[in-house]
């Protein structure tokens, strides 16, 4: 194992995990309706009842006391298929726990915070967030001043009987690490800035983007851990179209561009360099705002910029289809969508997640709670959408889950009693 990667157990990779269940209690029993009347309702009407029910239940404060950049389930959408959102029914083994197909990997959560990168099973351990691996990047220079190892952003790469995590930050280099074997397989340099933002190739999982604070993005080849492609833009972060024949970079003064990817049997020797002048400029639809997160949803982009503006919008003719005015504040944060791509979360300033509905524009939740005032950062559904992730400054994670109606009404009658 390199010097520079070490292994830690979860009693120093994390601590306060708490039992969360009594921390949220329903406001009202009126919010509250019984399972037979969610049958009559439309499968989307269904999953917005699974938000709005949902509590705090887990809270997760790793070691290392910095912000949590990133959250990232490993989905393997590539190589795994089965039903996701409500359409998706758990079995449990006498114990309690999660069976499931060996090849699901969805219960896999990678946390990219400080200099750590920390691996969850969401499930398999009695439905907690429990710590599987723990990487810490960050050793000390021959002169004895630690490194800047701020991490930033990571994605997964699927490996038969593994799973690679790529990961970048203020060391200017890509790790890849392998989750099986608890070790670093390759370091790709080149950027000479901080990277924000890295992405894996749709159509394979070789493939990776990254994006620097350098004024380039770059293509790489993470199996012969060679650069392809390097364009000059001036780029916070970056994704690809789902068809992986194009992608798009969203800059610091609201900038897109859309750019092609070149074949990959065009690229040997030397990395191929693109200007500007290779790339297509799209409208700003944030203004000169800076862009903190773009995805793809329905073919469609939806793009978020700091202070909480999030667009929902095509590309292709550089229209908008609908805008929202989130109160996240003045608040870097990377948002998720829904497996099903109907839903997304988004974080606050001051600890709120906000769960909206992307086809009517109607919020279905704001999930807080009081202990929860801190920055968000990051957001993840679940594959089964039943629970939300969040993570931000102080390294906290915290999991709201859904609650069924009949505990909600048994919350709800101790309260009463509780207040008669």
């Amino acid at each position: 194992m390199p010097s520079n990667l070490k292994r830690r157990s979860s009693e120093s990779s994390s601590s306060n995990m708490e039992n969360a269940s009594d921390f949220s209690q329903p406001s009202t029993p009126k919010q509250i309706k019984t399972e037979h009347d969610s049958q009559e309702l439309s499968k989307e009407e269904r999953q917005e009842r699974v938000f709005s029910n949902m509590r705090l239940r887990r809270i997760v404060k790793e070691n290392h006391g910095s912000d949590i950049n990133q959250l990232a389930f490993f989905f393997n959408n590539k190589n795994f298929s089965a039903p996701y959102g409500i359409d998706q029914s758990k079995t449990f083994d006498k114990r309690g726990a999660v069976q499931r197909d060996q090849s699901d990997t969805s219960n896999v959560l990678v946390t990219v915070g400080g200099a750590q990168i920390n691996v969850y099973d969401n499930e398999h351990c009695g439905d907690h967030l429990d710590i599987m691996s723990h990487f810490n990047l960050a050793i000390e220079s021959e002169e004895g001043s630690p490194p800047n190892k701020l991490l930033h952003s990571a994605c997964w790469l699927h490996r038969p009987e593994d799973a690679l995590i790529a990961v970048g930050g203020a060391d200017m280099k890509i790790h890849i690490l392998s989750l099986a074997n608890s070790q670093e397989l390759a370091i790709l340099s080149g950027h000479s800035k901080t990277i924000t933002d890295i992405q894996a190739y749709p159509q394979d999982d070789t493939h990776i983007l990254s994006t620097s604070k350098d004024g380039t993005v770059r293509l790489w080849d993470v199996t012969t851990e060679k650069c392809l492609a390097i364009y000059d833009a001036d780029a916070t972060v970056s994704i690809f179209h789902p068809s992986g024949e194009t992608f798009i970079t969203a800059g610091p003064k609201g900038d897109f561009r859309e750019w092609q990817v070149p074949n990959w049997g065009e690229l040997s020797g030397e990395p191929q360099q693109f200007d500007k002048k290779s790339s297509r400029l799209l409208k700003k639809m944030h203004n000169d705002s800076q862009i903190d997160c773009i995805r793809y949803v329905n073919g469609n982009l939806l793009s978020k910029s700091i202070n909480g503006r999030m667009e929902y919008w095509d590309p292709a003719t550089e229209t908008s289809i609908r805008s929202f005015r989130v109160k996240t504040g003045e608040n870097f944060s990377r948002f998720d969508v829904s497996l099903n791509e109907s839903f997304f979360c988004v974080g606050s300033s001051s600890g709120a997640i906000y769960v909206f509905n992307l086809h009517t524009g109607k919020q279905i939740a704001e999930l807080q709670h009081r202990r929860s005032t801190k920055a968000v950062r990051c957001c993840v559904f679940t594959r089964d959408c039943r629970s939300v992730i969040c993570a931000g400054e102080d390294a906290f994670i915290w999991r709201y889950d859904y609650i069924d109606d009949e505990t909600l009404k048994e919350w709800a009658n101790l309260q009463q009693k509780s207040s008669d």
